[in-house]
């Protein structure tokens, strides 16, 4: 159970932002956010970060409440972009967005629904971060914004340092408050009754991750009318994210090369795949792993890259595990292994797409990229498993088309 407790809070932790999810200094002013533009009835400019981060609330976009949300945007070139898809979870039924005993999470389904002694995600609380908060993304910048913020520009990756090969694009950061991977289009209704003296109440959940990405690429689009290159990548749910918005992404800037790097989100085909399609109305056909060959195929200038552990512990309890309690405690790790060798495959059989793998059970790579601290100093990058490169190098051979960015496991 200590093991699962760990697992649990660090899904819903490091599975968002992580310290791998970069921003520094920018010296870039943020008033370059035009304030005619920002007024122009589409966005509300939100609190400024001192490093050249603002919080740009976007009018029509939704988190699961209901409330608006926006983009932490650090303005630099006009013609790059790199655009980070926040994590954290996904959740798709009663008992996985809004646990009570109407339904509990999958570490309380242990045979009755009458009492859940699991005070965390997967038990009383959702699997998926902010999709039980009123309001996670205000348009003053506060809320979610300040502690993701945080966690973004602790990452040499968000640096305008020399070390960054990307510190001259524009930043963005995606947040996440929908559970759906950022690819829902549908409305849910949910019932919740947090014990036996509580009245039932109803509540709506918007799964609009698709919708506010739409939202989302044309204000961009109107800050940056002739982008040349964007960097997409995500972490965990983000990773996901990312991927699945490939197509959107290049649709809204089809002048531009797209590069996807995803960080524990392999598309793997999970039996779950028509429940999540079925709550977010996601209207994909064929798997995941077709949905990726297919945007690998679609862009062959385009850099494509996965960053996975072996025996992720995570992503094996999503895409595997059953709805039970003692299957949410002993995973499938052979499942999750044998799927992620045959997506491996795809990627061997394809120019453009490259993976790096590491031995483990951990979740979130991209912290192995370089963490700035205090002092000023960065940690140093991850090793290959062969000890020939690191996730450093590797990355910035992806980043720039330059280096050794051959497959590692």
């Amino acid at each position: 159970m200590r093991t699962l407790s760990f697992l649990l809070l660090f899904l819903l932790g490091a599975c968002g932002p992580a310290p791998s999810s970069p921003a520094g200094d920018s010296g870039v002013d943020a008033g370059e956010l035009d304030a005619g533009r920002a007024d122009a009835g589409v966005t509300d400019a939100g609190v400024t970060d001192a490093g050249g981060w603002t919080f740009v609330g976007i009018a029509g976009t939704q988190c699961a409440l209901g409330a608006q949300a926006g983009l932490g945007y650090d303005r630099a070139s006009p013609t790059q972009l790199v655009i980070f898809m926040e994590g954290g979870g996904a959740c798709w039924n009663n008992g996985t967005c809004h646990p009570s005993l109407f339904q509990w999470g999958p570490v309380c389904n242990y045979g009755s629904d009458s009492v859940c002694l699991w005070d965390n995600p997967g038990g009383t609380k959702p699997l998926a971060v902010n999709v039980d908060r009123a309001d996670p993304y205000p348009a003053d910048g506060g809320g979610a914004f300040p502690a993701a913020l945080a966690s973004i520009k602790s990452s040499l990756l968000f640096t305008r340092r020399a070390e960054n090969p990307l510190r001259e694009a524009s930043y963005v950061f995606v947040p996440y408050c929908t559970g759906d991977l950022h690819v829902g289009n549908s409305t849910r209704t949910y019932s919740t009754k947090p014990d036996l003296f509580t009245a039932p109440t109803t509540l709506t959940h918007h799964f609009a991750g698709a919708t506010n990405m739409d939202l989302y690429l044309a204000w961009l689009r109107t800050q940056h009318p002739s982008v040349q290159t964007i960097w997409l990548t995500g972490v965990s749910g983000g990773g996901y994210g990312a991927q699945l918005n490939v197509a959107r992404v290049r649709q809204a800037f089809p002048e531009a090369t797209v590069h996807l790097l995803a960080d524990s989100a392999p598309m793997l085909d999970s039996p779950h795949l028509a429940d999540w399609k079925a709550a977010w109305d996601l209207s994909a056909d064929g798997g995941f792993t077709t949905l990726i060959a297919e945007a690998i195929d679609a862009a062959p200038g385009s850099r494509v890259a996965l960053l996975s552990f072996a025996e992720d512990q995570v992503i094996t309890r999503f895409f595997f595990s059953g709805g039970t309690a003692g299957e949410w405690l002993t995973p499938p790790y052979g499942t999750y292994t044998t799927n992620l060798v045959a997506l491996e495959a795809q990627y061997d059989a394809r120019p453009n797409a490259r993976y790096f793998r590491l031995p483990g059970q951990e979740h979130v790579m991209l912290q192995g990229y370089g963490v700035v601290g205090a002092d000023g100093g960065i940690s140093a990058p991850r090793a290959s498993r062969d000890g020939g490169t690191n996730l450093k190098a590797w990355i910035d051979a992806w980043a720039t088309g330059t280096g050794d960015w051959s497959s590692q496991r």
